[in-house]
């Protein structure tokens, strides 16, 4: 059994102790390190200039520039940022975080009450499956081919080609399992809420996914279809992948983005990932 504990964000492999691997730890692996401090003062200087210029620039004429330049433009057209601001989006980060994680408790929360998801892909209801946890979540069976058709809040997935001992393992936001003609269809829909989607063209990953560029929409849709991927490790055929953007936690106002699954790169990550990367990760 895998489990997951919320409060340290680990996954474990219960029989033998083995810490696992995460969706995050893999995808660094093919992209730049996300640089919290540069991103922090980009940041405080869109509270600082007000959001309206700040986003002239940022999406016009720097939208495919390295964020250290568009820093440099900023600290030299309108000096340092205050320390204020920095100290605020610090606090705003915590808290979205926060809000974040309570905003996927509601909405899986709400699933479960009314005993069924519509799947944004096709408009077709399906039926919310329950399962006994004693872990904040687990793996729900050691073969999820067996999973009965239905609506999986929060699915807890591995590649089933390497074991549950060691693996790169993610958590499905919203999966849905349909049988039809004998075969076995999985949708994925992963949940985001942070302030904006940014899709800038300034650089691209590296290695088997240098076609996507580095960015937050091409990487939440490679996460749909990782999961997806992963799905299809016990048998189930990828048909529909994205994620749906909930601006300010609103469920009103909610975009969905289409991911679109490509079987021969997924392929080749998979294979990537298994005779080179996993191992090196600390």
């Amino acid at each position: 059994m895998i489990s997951f504990n919320e409060k340290s964000h680990k996954y474990v492999h219960e029989e033998t102790g083995n810490v696992l691997h995460g969706w995050t730890s893999l995808i660094k692996n093919y992209t730049d390190v996300f640089d919290s401090d540069l991103q922090k003062i980009a940041s405080a200087y869109s509270m600082y200039l007000g959001s309206k210029e700040y986003v002239a620039l940022k999406f016009g004429r720097f939208k495919n520039e390295p964020i250290e330049e568009f820093i440099k433009f900023l600290q030299k057209n309108f000096g340092p940022v205050p320390e204020s601001y920095i100290k605020e989006i610090d606090f705003e980060w915590s808290y979205a975080a926060i809000l974040g994680s309570n905003f996927h408790l509601k909405l899986e929360a709400e699933s479960y009450e009314r005993g069924f998801e519509i799947n944004p892909f096709t408009g077709e209801s399906y039926t919310t499956i329950a399962s006994e946890k004693k872990f904040d979540n687990q793996s729900l069976l050691d073969d999820l081919y067996k999973l009965e058709d239905g609506y999986y809040p929060e699915l807890l997935v591995w590649d089933n080609t390497m074991g549950q001992g060691h693996t790169p393992v993610t958590m499905i936001d919203k999966c849905f399992i349909k049988t039809e003609n004998n075969i076995r269809y999985v949708d994925v829909d992963d949940i985001k809420s942070n302030k904006s989607i940014w899709n800038g063209k300034d650089k691209k990953m590296r290695g088997v996914l240098s076609s996507l560029y580095d960015n937050t929409e091409e990487k939440y849709k490679l996460q749909a279809c990782f999961g997806a991927k992963l799905m299809s490790t016990f048998g189930f055929k990828p048909r529909y992948c994205g994620f749906t953007h909930y601006k300010n936690y609103d469920k009103t106002k909610s975009k969905l983005y289409l991911a679109k699954y490509d079987e021969k790169l997924m392929d080749n990550f998979q294979n990537d990932w298994k005779t080179n990367i996993y191992n090196t990760i600390d």
